[in-house]
Formats: structure tokens, sequence, C-alpha cells
């Protein structure tokens, strides 16, 4: 329903080519999810989450090299570095509304289908897994922040924002605890809040220019249109995790996790992507 979401807007030729970048990449992730899965069944026989985990599959290759897929193909849909480069050129070609639901919504339940997968089916090979999730959020966040510093659209902007913020997400699925898991679902709430309020006041300001915003097409906003700066002013902060907004408490509880499962350097490694 996304591909079709996103080349919606059939009049313009930045929406069709997003649409059709991201069925080419889109579908590549998705076959190789599948493959993943089928190299799973493979070797346990198993389809069902608790079944995969009860089965004595051992360190059958087979059961390594299909969650390795899986991972690579939920990498994909959450838009983690290395997997994300469908990721800038779909959120500015899509329709804002459309980009606003993606980063939100899909993010969500990626994430979330992500962790349930890999705490449910695949605990004792948690080794394997959580060193794996930490190195896709260490990637994701030096390439989200590094990226987004060269780039003057907003939404593209906003796009390496989401890979960034998908790196902090995924040390909170590295930790594999309890404790993780509830620092995931908090930043999840915050960050869609965020993330869908910020695309709102993109939104708003391409009506008023009839055009593509950039940086510069911000420039004035606060007195022009006073609320949509203060909003925008307030997401900006919240991703940035400033003291007292909800990224802030959203960053603080990722990292206590990462702490307690002993992954300080993620937490060296996420205040400084921060920063």
């Amino acid at each position: 329903c996304l591909y079709i979401l996103v080349a919606f807007d059939s009049e313009r030729a930045t929406s069709l080519e997003a649409g059709l970048k991201y069925l080419i990449v889109g579908g590549f992730g998705s076959a190789v999810l599948l493959f993943g899965s089928a190299l799973v069944y493979g070797a346990t026989g198993e389809l069902g989450f608790s079944q995969i985990a009860a089965a004595e599959a051992g360190d059958d290759a087979f059961l390594v090299a299909g969650l390795a897929m899986i991972v690579a193909g939920l990498a994909f849909k959450v838009s983690a570095a290395p997997f994300h480069m469908w990721t800038p050129d779909v959120y500015q070609g899509a329709p804002t509304s459309v980009t606003a639901f993606m980063a939100a919504a899909t993010k969500i339940a990626a994430l979330v289908v992500l962790l349930r997968v890999l705490v449910t089916a695949f605990p004792d090979e948690s080794e394997i897994w959580t060193i794996a999730i930490a190195v896709l959020a260490v990637i994701s966040l030096a390439w989200g922040n590094l990226a987004a510093l060269a780039q003057s659209d907003v939404k593209r902007l906003l796009a390496y924002s989401s890979i960034s913020h998908a790196g902090f997400l995924l040390i909170a699925i590295a930790a594999g605890t309890e404790r993780g898991a509830e620092a995931l679902l908090f930043y999840l709430v915050v960050y869609s809040a965020m993330s869908v309020g910020a695309f709102a006041v993109v939104a708003a300001r391409e009506r008023e220019l009839g055009q593509p915003v950039r940086l510069e097409s911000l420039a004035g906003l606060g007195w022009e249109r006073p609320y949509y700066g203060i909003a925008l002013w307030v997401f900006m902060l919240g991703m940035a995790g400033f003291p007292l907004t909800g990224g802030f408490f959203g960053k603080l509880f990722v990292f206590s996790a990462a702490y307690e499962a002993g992954d300080w350097w993620l937490v060296l490694v996420g205040v400084a992507a921060t920063a």
C-alpha cells in the first residue's frame, strides 16, 4: 500500500520516482526477509516464534544465516544504515502527509516486530543478534547525523534524522532486556509525535509557498507564523534531546537500559551522536 501512496501525487515526477525506488528497494528487502524466514523454517521445521525458540537447532548454519537475513530485512523496514538507501529519496519525493505516516507508523510497527521476533524466537542466539543490532545502531547514528549536515531540503534533513533516531531505538533493542523494551516503547511514542508534528509544519509551509521547503524557506517563520515557528522549535529541541523535552527522557531511558545491560560503549556513542 505504501508504494502506491508514495507515488500517489502522479503529477510530480519526484513522487513517481520515489515510488519506483521504494518499490525496487522495498521489494528486495522483503525478499531478504522472506528468504531468511525460509532458512529458519528449514533449520527448525517451525513457524511460530515460541516453537522456533523451543526447537533444538543448536548453532545450525541455516538458522544463523536465516537470523541474519531476517535482521537485514527488518533493518530495511526501520531505515537503519546501511540499509537506509531508500529513505532520503522516498521521504523527499513522497507527499508530505505520506512521509509523516511512514516516519511514524511504519517505523513503530517494524521496530516492535524486530524486538518481538528477536526476543521471542531467538533467545538462545542473543549473543549474536545483540552485537549485530548494536553495530547497526552505531552505523545509523554516525551516518544519519553526519549526512544530515550536508542537506538543504527540510524533508531530506528529517529523513536523515529518522535514520539517526533508528540508531537510538536499536540501542534499546540491543540491550535485550525488559528495561530495553520499555525504553523502546517510550521512545517510539515520543519520536512519532515529534516526527508527525515536524512534517505537519513542513506540509503547512509547503502549501503556503507552493514549492518544496528548504532551510532558507524557514527564515522568518517565527515572525510570519508564530504558532508554526514555536511548534517546529519544540519538535526540533525534542529530537535533539534537550532537557525537559520528551526526546531527552526517551534518550535517558535508552541509555539507562544499555548501561544496565553492560553496553556502556553504546551509551558513549549515543551521547556523542546526540551532541
